[in-house]
């Protein structure tokens, strides 16, 4: 899209596509859809899943849990990518490890094959890391793609060690481990005296302290993957103390913080900085998967560090439209709703998962979905919190850049499901919403009103938001 020597980048969220929908093409809403994302210079999407066509064995779990659904794409996804627009893919998530170290490799050789550029993913650590080039008419675009990993929601349970998805650099005799580029993080517990004396009590009756004597003095493991960027965490004092490896800290009400690992924010601003070096715009994509209205600690500090590190753009998806921040004019979007996914859709699922969910091994996907489904609804029923975010509606967000790569603007375009012929989930596509409908003032609203402590005004323009840094 060539505006006066502009350069147009697009930005949708999560995608996974089981069944083709380049059969539903004629349908106008989502033909507008298309034509947007082959309009913009580079469009971008999150490839939520591994490529696969059955070469290798599922992970123990998926989505770095143990009751995710595994999302293994056939290889005409990158076809109908390409079909609907997108350029490139951040491949950094939670399930494109669901089959393990060998199913990255077999993406990355899809991915090649089919000639669509991703970040994310590698044969090693320091290939997942490192930026990708993508050249434009105007600009030359550097993509830097990451993956969270730490507590999620609430921040009550330690989320399980997503094993196959930590990529290494190794030397000879050893080869280096294919994996994903993540951001770790951890929460900082902040609780009442009350609680905080009843914590040292039990760790002292249970003679937990000796055992954090040793961890601190770096003679025992501590949480799997973090190894001696941790030693020495365990160092307790008058207001801060450790329990079950967690830290507490003393204050007036209980609530919670995050905080990223070191080591993981010195790489990516490496990277961060070579790719300023090479490109005209810098783009950093997090994939997160805390969940939640506000903006998390951790995240926070990663989008300003990347700013202040060289980069342009940073972007979150995975999670909830958060609001937009300019930050040195630079933007930062806090939040990327999904572009669209058939993770309802999924035809086969491995025999471990359907018995660790308490199914028969002759039981069919589909059998397995409906279970699952109904166990979320009943959650919800009890008080419990779930993060299912399609049905508000999500939104393609498209930044605008003019001359020597300034930034001129941030445009929005809500889009919501559209069911065909009254049938759901199987037959339905994203389009761009009506700007005269309901989901269309839901979206720009919700946009507003998350945005607004960021001071970011959203104003409408022929029928799309618009916000400006400054």
């Amino acid at each position: 899209m060539a505006e006066n020597g502009t350069t147009h980048l697009s930005f949708t969220g999560n995608c996974y596509i089981e069944h083709r929908v380049s059969v539903h093409q004629n349908k106008e809403g989502f033909r507008k859809l298309i034509e947007l994302l082959k309009a913009s210079d580079l469009s971008f999407a999150n490839m939520e899943c591994a490529i696969q066509d059955g070469e290798d064995w599922p992970a123990f779990g998926s989505g770095m849990g143990w009751a995710g659904t595994f999302m293994g794409a056939p290889p005409s996804m990158i076809e109908e990518l390409k079909f609907m627009g997108i350029k490139a893919v951040y491949a950094a998530n939670n399930h494109v490890a669901d089959f393990a170290e060998r199913g990255i490799l077999t993406t990355i050789d899809y991915l090649k094959r089919g000639g669509m550029p991703y970040a994310g993913i590698g044969a090693s650590l320091t290939e997942a890391s490192q930026p990708t080039y993508l050249e434009t008419e105007n600009a030359r675009v550097a993509l830097i793609a990451l993956a969270d990993w730490g507590p999620r929601q609430m921040m009550d349970l330690p989320f399980p060690w997503p094993a196959g998805y930590m990529g290494s650099d190794e030397l000879p005799p050893y080869k280096s481990r294919p994996g994903v580029n993540l951001l770790r993080y951890d929460a900082v517990v902040h609780v009442d005296r009350a609680a905080f004396e009843q914590l040292r009590r039990i760790s002292q009756e249970l003679n937990w302290e000796r055992g954090k004597v040793v961890r601190f003095q770096g003679a025992a493991r501590t949480e799997p993957l973090v190894g001696s960027s941790l030693k020495g965490w365990e160092k307790d004092t008058d207001t801060e103390f450790f329990f079950m490896g967690r830290k507490f800290v003393l204050g007036e009400k209980f609530r919670m913080a995050t905080f990223p690992f070191q080591e993981d924010l010195d790489r990516t601003y490496k990277h961060v900085t070579e790719a300023r070096r090479h490109a005209d715009i810098v783009v950093i994509a997090l994939h997160d998967q805390a969940h939640g209205i506000g903006v998390h600690d951790y995240i926070n500090t990663f989008a300003h560090g990347c700013i202040d590190a060289g980069a342009d753009i940073y972007i979150n998806h995975g999670g909830l439209q958060r609001g937009i921040e300019f930050y040195k004019d630079k933007v930062i979007l806090y939040g990327q709703p999904p572009l669209y996914l058939q993770n309802n859709e999924v035809t086969k699922l491995p025999v471990s998962m359907k018995l660790r969910l308490g199914l028969s091994i002759d039981s069919t996907a589909g059998e397995l979905l409906e279970d699952r489904e109904r166990n979320r609804e009943r959650a919800v029923s009890a008080g419990g919190q779930t993060h299912a975010f399609t049905r508000i509606g999500s939104a393609v967000h498209t930044v605008v850049f003019g001359e020597n790569a300034a930034l001129k603007e941030v445009r929005i375009y809500p889009t919501e499901e559209y069911i065909i012929n009254g049938r759901r989930p199987r037959l339905s596509v994203p389009r761009l919403a009506d700007p005269e409908g309901e989901k269309f003032n839901q979206v720009i609203e919700r946009a507003r009103d998350r945005s607004k402590p960021f001071g970011t005004r959203i104003e409408i323009r022929d029928g799309i938001g618009v916000a400006r840094p400054g």
